[in-house]
């Protein structure tokens, strides 16, 4: 076997999938499943059809065209704003995008135009994030400029994204905005629109019971809610999902007992950091064979009673063994749950091995 190991429990996620789907159901929403975290393996893709999921989002135009070519049937839709140089594989592969600028709708219309297709598109508002969207206030105008567009490409409705650059949370306030927003859209084109996309996992899966969205949000595009069952944002798991979707395996290559502290004058690390440490005295040192290369090492839990990581560099890992009650050795493995940040870099990483089971 070759370590180290990303282990993932599709079984488990099908399960999360399917409670997020329902429980979103309950309260008139629909659920994109946002695969992009986990690199959309075709294993998991596969198993989201028939969970409740409308459809798939992924960032990755390649992402979205390897599903396709791997039979998974189900909608797709690019969850980053388009790049001008990838708008072509957009308008054949997708069935949704999401947009913010006026110059891509006009060529993404073009092509639609050229390509005898349809495609559909969120127009994205920028309620305080700052990351990608229309001002609000710019909706009327915006709408204005689609009147000269195809109508083969559909404006499928509006979009927000929450807490993914500044960490700004949806709220009952905000997400009104957004319902304002496509309502304006809707009375300068005259049409109805069908989606009005709230956020991802960002408090909403926590919020659900609290009232958090105002009547006409009626989709969400979920990720880490059914991925991990947990809600970073807000620094919870959450109660009515699973968290025990993953593990990362890792192979211990030394242990030995060393000072806590280092010895010598402490400069830069490899990575530009001054790295500091506590004085504990002599400790049960290990080494793993995994590092910053393969992983999010702060965004690592260890799920074996004692382990405590201390640091890592490109390639290894060291941890403290000393609290272990069984003391690790040479060739053992230890388990490690990621969070949202590990699961990101081990599912991207070449060099880790990548197990589906159930």
């Amino acid at each position: 076997m070759a370590y180290p190991i990303l282990r993932v429990h599709v079984d488990v996620i099908e399960r999360n999938a399917r409670a997020v789907a329902a429980k979103c159901a309950e309260h008139g929403m629909t659920v994109w499943g946002v695969t992009k975290g986990i690199s959309s393996p075709a294993e998991i893709a596969r198993r989201l059809k028939g969970t409740g999921i409308t459809a798939l989002g992924d960032s990755r135009m390649a992402n979205i065209k390897r599903l396709k070519a791997a039979g998974v049937d189900m909608p797709f839709a690019l969850v980053r704003i388009p790049m001008r140089s990838e708008l072509e594989d957009v308008i054949e592969y997708a069935d949704y995008s999401l947009v913010s600028d006026i110059g891509t709708l006009s060529e993404m219309s073009a092509l639609c135009e050229a390509k005898k297709k349809t495609h559909k598109t969120l127009l994205m508002a920028d309620l305080g994030d700052l990351r990608e969207g229309f001002w609000p206030d710019e909706a009327e105008k915006v709408a204005c400029e689609l009147k000269n567009l195809s109508p083969a490409l559909q404006i499928a409705g509006v979009g927000v994204n929450f807490g993914c650059a500044s960490g700004v949370l949806p709220s009952f306030e905000n997400l009104s905005r957004l319902l304002l927003f496509g309502k304006t859209v809707e009375d300068a084109l005259g049409i109805k629109l069908g989606i009005y996309s709230g956020g991802a996992t960002t408090r909403s899966l926590e919020g659900m019971d609290a009232e958090l969205f105002p009547p006409g949000i009626n989709n969400l595009r979920i990720g880490e809610g059914y991925l991990l069952g947990t809600d970073k944002s807000c620094g919870v798991d959450i109660k009515w999902l699973e968290q025990d979707t993953m593990e990362l395996e890792a192979e211990v290559i030394e242990v030995r007992v060393k000072p806590s502290f280092p010895i010598g004058e402490v400069g830069r690390d490899a990575f530009g950091n001054i790295p500091h440490f506590e004085d504990r005295g002599l400790r049960l040192r290990g080494i793993l064979g995994v590092g910053k290369q393969d992983v999010y090492v702060g965004s690592l839990k260890p799920l074996d009673e004692g382990v405590q990581i201390i640091t890592a560099s490109s390639d290894h890992m060291i941890v403290d063994l000393e609290d272990c009650p069984v003391k690790p050795k040479v060739g053992d493995i230890l388990k490690f749950r990621p969070e949202y940040a590990a699961m990101l870099s081990l599912s991207t990483s070449p060099y880790v091995t990548k197990i589906y089971e159930g």
